[in-house]
């Protein structure tokens, strides 16, 4: 038979002590930093770099929200693992999960993450991935605070004079919805086309201004927007980026 006896103060201050240190490891296991409606998820940063992150992700977000409007006013919720080996977040917004970010730890720790690009899925996702990622790789460009994916500080439309030959048409590119299968090889991981969409996108409103664009964002109507075809834009945009 056993006999339990009543435990000493000392004893209950050993145990008590011994419960906190448990939940301290558990807690410290996964971090959590929130700041300004942004939380950083990760079991692989420290508190300090959390911290870090979670402010240049508020500054980030301030950004896309002063250039694109307040579209989104949730929690942005970025996950930082090293499973990651791209950064996500436009397929999230159309499977239930908006405002949800994956992103891979090696960009945290060396900088070079597309956090703003993520961040403008966030803010205006869209099935039509030409423009969606068009849009997100502009505004990286334009706005981001680091080099990053497809470009890494390089000038777009620099990049795009070399990729233009390469593409008979931007139709094909237009016509790609997200829910078309994203094998490898194929236009949609083809780092040359998020040049080629960001560039294109960047000569949309640059030449014709946002609010036409958004319109075009929203209707997918190139000629009832900007009274010309994409096949006549396409052209145009040619020639304006040979001469940027």
């Amino acid at each position: 038979m056993m006999i339990f006896q009543k435990k000493s103060p000392f004893y209950l201050i050993i145990a008590n002590m011994f419960l906190f240190s448990i939940i301290q490891c558990a807690s410290a296991s996964e971090i959590n930093s929130h700041c300004d409606n942004i939380q950083i998820i990760s079991k692989e940063l420290s508190m300090q770099e959390a911290e870090a992150y979670c402010q240049y992700a508020a500054s980030e977000r301030a950004k896309v929200e002063a250039f694109w409007g307040p579209t989104w006013k949730e929690p942005i919720r970025i996950h930082v693992d090293s499973s990651y080996r791209v950064s996500r977040a436009l397929l999230m917004s159309f499977h239930g999960n908006r405002g949800f970010m994956e992103m891979p730890l090696r960009r945290v720790k060396n900088n070079d993450g597309a956090l703003l690009h993520e961040i403008v899925h966030i803010y205006a996702p869209n099935s039509n991935r030409f423009l969606a990622e068009g849009i997100a790789v502009y505004l990286q460009a334009k706005l981001g605070g680091n080099p990053a994916i497809p470009n890494f500080g390089k000038d777009l439309n620099i990049l795009a004079r070399d990729i233009v030959p390469r593409f008979s048409s931007l139709e094909d590119l237009d016509n790609a919805q997200l829910a078309q299968p994203t094998r490898k090889g194929t236009y949609l991981i083809d780092e040359s086309v998020y040049i080629v969409s960001g560039s294109f996108v960047g000569f949309l409103i640059e030449k014709y201004g946002l609010a036409k664009f958004k319109n075009c964002y929203e209707t997918g109507d190139y000629s009832k927007t900007y009274g010309k075809s994409l096949k006549l834009l396409d052209e145009e945009w040619r020639s304006w980026v040979q001469g940027n």
